[in-house]
């Protein structure tokens, strides 16, 4: 029974992977949360489930990292926020709080016998050159530039899992993201274009850990492919809304920090 644990559940990344793991009796579910009441408001169902144990709270508070991720066979790391906003730096924090957990659960063991979780980071293919080349190159800018303090951070947290070898890490690079019905993908080191569903984002996610033993895609940069064709759901109206805010939290932060205070985004 493999035992998987999801930072992050309340997120659109992580909702996803807790609705396409919970009804499997097979896998153990070890899930944090910022937001006790928030992960109780989302995600009821998980009271009484048999699989499931919830950690909620500060991402630094002593303890609680090792404790949801102590057991685990692998970490799908979707800690995220959806604003644009200067010295952004939760992708950091999740990456700080997950390598000084796995080290006080690495000082447990005897030397040698420690098996360190496969971490799975939710990165993007923007920052990829060779997963865009067939992005127009006016929208890969306005992309970055919508999401550039996210990005910094990403990119900061990724740089520091790195300097740990012993975690095996896998990174996920997917296109942009929407809400859909899950319409199938594939994985690439090459390509990840096109508008891929939350759905197959998680779903993706698991194989990475679980293809080919689970070694596969260790130490890859893994790009993800949406192959349903014309059957997804094109509804890019949040993602424009999304991309618009950002932009102008890049370009006027005053503005943004203004619209954002009165609840307009």
């Amino acid at each position: 029974m493999p035992t998987y644990a999801i930072l992050g559940v309340t997120g659109s990344t992580g909702a996803e992977l807790l609705k396409y793991l919970l009804p499997k009796p097979e896998v153990r579910l070890q899930v944090y949360a910022r937001s006790a009441s928030k992960l109780q408001a989302l995600h009821p169902a998980i009271t009484s489930a048999q699989n499931v144990t919830a950690y909620t709270g500060d991402l630094a508070q002593p303890g609680l990292l090792t404790d949801c991720l102590r057991n685990a066979d692998a970490v799908f790391m979707v800690v995220a926020t959806n604003y644009n906003e200067a010295g952004c730096s939760i992708a950091q924090q999740q990456a700080h709080g997950v390598v000084t957990a796995l080290e006080v659960l690495r000082k447990e063991q005897p030397p040698g016998e420690f098996k360190c979780p496969t971490a799975v980071f939710l990165s993007s293919a923007s920052l990829h050159e060779r997963m865009n080349r067939d992005t127009p190159r006016l929208m890969l800018y306005i992309l970055k530039q919508a999401v550039c303090y996210m990005y910094e951070d990403v990119e900061k947290a990724n740089a520091y899992l790195n300097d740990f070898p012993w975690i095996p890490l896998i990174v996920a690079n997917p296109p942009a993201l929407i809400h859909d019905l899950p319409r199938g993908f594939r994985l690439s080191e090459d390509e990840s274009t096109g508008l891929l569903a939350y759905a197959d984002l998680a779903r993706a996610m698991v194989q990475m850990v679980e293809e080919g033993g689970g070694k596969k895609w260790v130490g890859k940069n893994v790009g993800i492919l949406p192959t349903g064709g014309n059957e997804i759901q094109k509804n890019v109206g949040p993602l424009i809304k999304y991309l618009s805010t950002g932009l102008v939290a890049a370009y006027f932060p005053s503005i943004s920090n203004f619209a954002r205070r009165r609840g307009w985004w």
